[in-house]
Order: C-alpha cells, then structure tokens, then sequence
C-alpha cells in the first residue's frame, strides 16, 4: 500500500508532518509523551500526526510511511488507550503481536515497545487519571481497572467504531456538540474494555518480568549504553546470564529484529540524529561515523544511504 492511501483518512492539511523520526520523537516529548522512534525500513521518512487537545484529554492519530521501532510511555498522571495499526497486520507491543483487532491499554508509569514491519499508525485516547477514575467508577462500577500494561480483545465490530468516532473528532475539530461527541466516545471506550471477555484474565496483562522480557531488554540496555564501542556476543551474554541461542531467540521474539540489525539501527539513527544537527563547520561525518561504532567509512556511507535515503554528506550539508 502506498503511504497517500494508508493516510487517507488523517485531515492532512491539519496534520504536522515529520522528515524525520528524531523531529518526531523531540516534539512529542514537548508535550509529555516519552516516544523515541527509530527507523528501519529504507527510504526516505515520512510521518503525519494529526492532534486534538481538550482539557484534560488529548487525541491523537499518526501514521509512519517505515517499518520502525518504537518505546512508548504516556505522559505522568495519564493513562492511554492505543489502537494499532499497521498494512500487515502485524503490530508488536513488547513481543506480543496485537494486530489491528486489539486495543492497548497503558496506565501511568507503564510503557510499551513496539516494532512494526511496514506501514505503521495508531489512533489514541490519553485522559487523566483522575478523570478515568471518576468515569469507571460512574460508568462500570464492577470494572477492575488494569495494573499494567495490557492488551484488550472484544466485539470487532464496536471496536471499529470508537476508531472511527475518534478519527472523527480528531478531523472535526469544529464539529458540534463536540463535548458530547467526546464524552460519548471516552464512555463507549470504557464500556468495551470493561464488557470485553479478555478482562481481567492474566492472560491478557502483558508481564514484563518474565525471563524471556528480562533478557531482551537487558540487552538492549546494553546496546543503547554501549553502541559507540565494540560489542561482542560474548559481551552480551555475559551480561544477560544465558547461551547465545537463549539470547537470541528472546531478543527476536520481544522485539522482531536480530541482534545485528538492532545493533546497526541504533548506530545508524543516532548518526543520522548527530549530523542532522552538528555543525558542519565543527564536525565531519567520519568523526560522528566513528562515535557511532563505524569503522569502515564506506559501509557507513552506503549502508546510512540505503535507510534514510541520502548520503551522509547531504544530512550534514542541511544543518
């Protein structure tokens, strides 16, 4: 599917629109929400966010023309209802594929690592605790609410429709009643986690202290903290207390890339982050190539080409 049709049914002429995913990434954490994207798939970027502010809830509906991976946590005192999306039907939230048929649920102090392969988006409800509270207890006096992150199945069909009245009220923003409209939505949306046959099975709560979690996020720490040096496999399984083929199943299934790849994102994105922003008069792209773990220049160079669709030289030259 081309990009224009998977966001045909974003207002794009309201959307803010992102070359980048560092720009994506610095202004969500403008406003509150810790979201860092990293792009995988080759080619040049796009993304498309279209927001709607209201008190104390916000609305949002984006779109990502890459396959990426993502760490998501919403802002503090807030919990978020994400529905996902994706060309494939394939949508990883902490290794757990949710589809286009499930709906995430992450309270305050909760986050969520995403990978998706190819065209990506979400559509999402983030409201005050407080207010949540106060609704829940009016609305589903029985309902249990969740006490982590989880992944929530029911009706397809009613679920359809909360995505499309909020795609709606986030391409209306003139649109009367509105205020009605929302309230009516954010009850809707509560009455379906509450009534759906997954809630309140463990099954459904996405345990982020399993050993197969510990380990892939172990060594993604790792990663992140040491990917300007040289890292070895043994490095990391020293680091995670298991075999290799331990490590590696686990990294792949939490988060759909091997440990190379994963590896060679990082570098990459965070080059790409450093030369979109270094002055080209106090810095070079070998010098941020070689912070960055690379030491063959020509690799560098074609592999960075190959992902983000311009030469390293051409990032630097747009400072």
């Amino acid at each position: 599917m081309e990009y224009m049709r998977f966001t045909a049914n974003l207002p794009l002429d309201r959307t803010i629109k992102f070359s980048s995913a560092e720009e994506n990434t610095e202004i969500m954490k403008r406003w509150g929400v810790n979201q860092e994207v990293r792009q995988l798939g080759a080619g040049k970027f796009r993304s498309d966010l279209a927001v709607r502010h209201v008190q104390d809830i916000e609305l949002y509906a984006d779109r990502f023309s890459k396959a990426l991976s993502a760490y998501l946590e919403p802002p503090a005192g807030t919990v978020s209802f994400l529905f996902p999306r994706s060309v494939s039907g394939k949508f990883l939230a902490c290794g757990k594929n949710v589809g286009n048929e499930k709906l995430i649920v992450i309270p305050e102090g909760s986050g969520v690592d995403i990978a998706v392969p190819d065209l990506a988006g979400s559509e999402a409800i983030t409201i005050s605790n407080t207010r949540f509270t106060k609704l829940s207890e009016v609305l589903t006096p029985t309902f249990i609410r969740p006490d982590g992150l989880s992944i929530v199945e029911g009706n397809l069909s009613q679920l359809y429709h909360l995505r499309q009245a909020l795609l709606y009220l986030v391409a209306h923003q003139e649109s009367e009643a509105s205020d009605e409209l929302l309230s009516d939505l954010l009850a809707a949306t509560i009455a379906w986690i509450a009534d759906s046959p997954s809630q309140g099975s463990q099954s459904e709560v996405v345990h982020t202290h399993t050993a197969r979690v510990h380990i892939a996020k172990l060594a993604q720490e790792y990663i992140e903290e040491h990917h300007r040096e040289s890292i070895r496999m043994e490095d990391l399984c020293r680091e995670t207390s298991v075999g290799i083929r331990t490590l590696q199943r686990c990294f792949k299934e939490y988060f759909d890339l091997n440990i190379s790849d994963y590896l060679k994102a990082v570098r990459l994105n965070t080059a790409h982050r450093e030369l979109t922003v270094a002055n080209p008069t106090d810095n070079s792209v070998t010098t941020i190539a070689l912070q960055n773990g690379f030491t063959h220049l020509g690799r560098f160079s074609i592999e960075f080409r190959k992902l983000f669709g311009q030469s390293p030289n051409e990032a630097l030259a747009k400072c």
